[in-house]
């Protein structure tokens, strides 16, 4: 008895530590939470259906890192779209998922950043914890004194917010102040990248950024690789085969022989491109799209909607699409995710000529997602398709 009672008060402690890495309450008592242990208060706002969102929620609860690294904030989730989480969304400006601001006892902002991966959480939290100034004073101090960590954190903000230029010049300032062998060309990069969908950059100055991430002599492959995919969905908008064909190869060249799992699947995937926009073999680029795919993904709604749509995109194979289409919809769970899988199919359906099934498909992703805006406005388009046939 004495052994199970102290086995259940291990179990017990546990539970309370996971418990403690989340507050629960409302925002106003989070926040006076915050305050009396004099910690910053870390806000992520999450949407139920987001894939990172719940990896982030699961990590809080299981992963022992994420769990020290949020031990210096008081984490406070909001679900963005219910409840009063509805209005500090709105507040917040929240507009992708999962979205992190880290805020002191007056609301002020110390930091901003979207998306969910371990390592960039904890260093980007690590990095907002050495320097509690609000942004606001985090740019005056700056313009007369710049620093590493403000210039690394006033870039990410920047980014976030989509002033790519800025941050830009912000990651550019790092690469110089850093000692790292890598130093901040990927972030360079991206927010040139993004950039040239503003026409705040030019196609080439993307190449030049680009090219500097996958010629650095320590690099990271994971970088280089997503650098790479970038680089050849830009080429393929701005049709430019050659480039296509350059960092397809480049991908290749350095995800070829690693042990990696994430790694050994990116290559897979630059497969896939390869013999799809390279060697414009489309049944070979269907069979390594399917060699890709997780263990059992016939049978997830989630991985079935995904190739299907894949198939969609690359007009692969639109038979097999719609049956599988099909049968993620029969799978998937009542709501968004469902919904998501309606919209597969009917865009399917529309590019085999039935605008008419179409239309009754995208109807139903309404039903099962009412309050999205996206989905009615495919209800409106395929209207006007069938009334002009």
């Amino acid at each position: 008895m004495k052994k199970i009672s102290i086995l259940m008060l291990i179990l017990l402690a546990l539970t309370q530590v996971a418990a403690a890495a989340e507050f629960t309450g409302t925002y106003a008592e989070a926040k006076a939470q915050a305050a009396s242990q004099n910690k910053p208060l870390l806000l992520d706002f999450f949407a139920d259906w987001c894939g990172p969102c719940k990896q982030f929620a699961a990590a809080v609860n299981s992963d022992a890192d994420i769990q020290k690294a949020v031990e210096s904030v008081v984490l406070y989730r909001i679900d963005s779209e219910k409840g009063a989480g509805k209005d500090l969304a709105k507040e917040f400006k929240i507009n992708a998922y999962p979205s992190f601001y880290l805020v002191n006892k007056d609301n002020q902002t110390l930091a901003f950043w979207r998306g969910y991966g371990k390592s960039d959480f904890i260093k980007m939290l690590s990095t907002s914890l050495t320097d509690l100034s609000t942004i606001t004073e985090k740019k005056a101090r700056y313009a007369t004194h710049p620093d590493l960590t403000s210039a690394v954190v006033l870039g990410r903000n920047s980014s976030e917010l989509g002033e790519y230029k800025e941050a830009v010049n912000y990651y550019s300032a790092a690469n110089l102040l850093s000692s790292a062998a890598n130093g901040y060309l990927y972030d360079i990069f991206t927010n040139t990248a993004n950039g040239v969908e503003d026409s705040l950059f030019t196609y080439d100055e993307s190449i030049k950024a680009a090219d500097a991430v996958i010629n650095q002599p320590k690099k990271d492959i994971g970088e280089v690789i997503q650098v790479c995919n970038i680089m050849i969905s830009m080429a393929k908008s701005n049709a430019k085969q050659a480039d296509v064909a350059k960092y397809t190869q480049a991908g290749l060249d350095a995800s070829a022989g690693s042990d990696d799992p994430d790694i050994k699947k990116a290559h897979s995937m630059l497969m896939v491109d390869f013999a799809l926009s390279v060697k414009h073999d489309t049944a070979t680029a269907v069979e390594y799209k399917k060699a890709a795919m997780p263990e059992n993904w016939q049978k997830d709604a989630g991985n079935l909607n995904e190739f299907a749509w894949w198939c969609f995109e690359n007009k692969a194979d639109l038979t097999e699409a719609e049956q599988l289409s099909r049968k993620s919809i029969e799978l998937a769970k009542p709501g968004r995710e469902k919904a998501d899988c309606y919209d597969t199919l009917a865009e399917i359906l529309f590019a085999k000529g039935n605008a008419k099934e179409a239309l009754e498909m995208s109807k139903k992703a309404v039903t099962e997602a009412p309050n999205n805006k996206y989905f009615p406005t495919q209800v409106e388009r395929f209207e006007k398709e069938v009334g002009q046939k």
